[in-house]
């Protein structure tokens, strides 16, 4: 009993340990960077943070009370490259702001 409690024990703190070390450091985007974001509003969850503009097509994310009324716009589908949804970001809500995580 006591040596399966030492081994539980063990791996117990082994996985903090490896968990600490792991972190959640920025990644490196290299020169494509993140855009800034626009508005100062507080956001609790994801869906509080959009993109400037309709159909994927922003540059900077923002809240939602900031954003576009996309209600009557019709997307065709285009996705210029570098726009925050095209692939190339997802907008989220971090540290109570909405920001851009971004590829490079």
């Amino acid at each position: 009993m006591r040596s399966t409690r030492s081994v539980s024990l063990s791996a117990l703190v082994l996985g903090a340990v490896l968990g600490l070390a792991a972190g959640c450091e920025p990644v490196d985007l290299g020169s494509g960077g993140n855009p800034p974001p626009l508005s100062n509003r507080i956001c609790y969850q994801d869906s509080d943070c959009t993109g400037n503009a309709c159909c994927g097509e922003g540059t900077n994310p923002t809240h939602v009370q900031d954003g576009p009324d996309c209600s009557g716009v019709r997307c065709t589908n285009s996705c210029p490259q570098d726009y925050l949804d095209c692939g190339r970001c997802l907008i989220i809500c971090r540290n109570s702001r909405c920001e851009a995580a971004c590829q490079g």
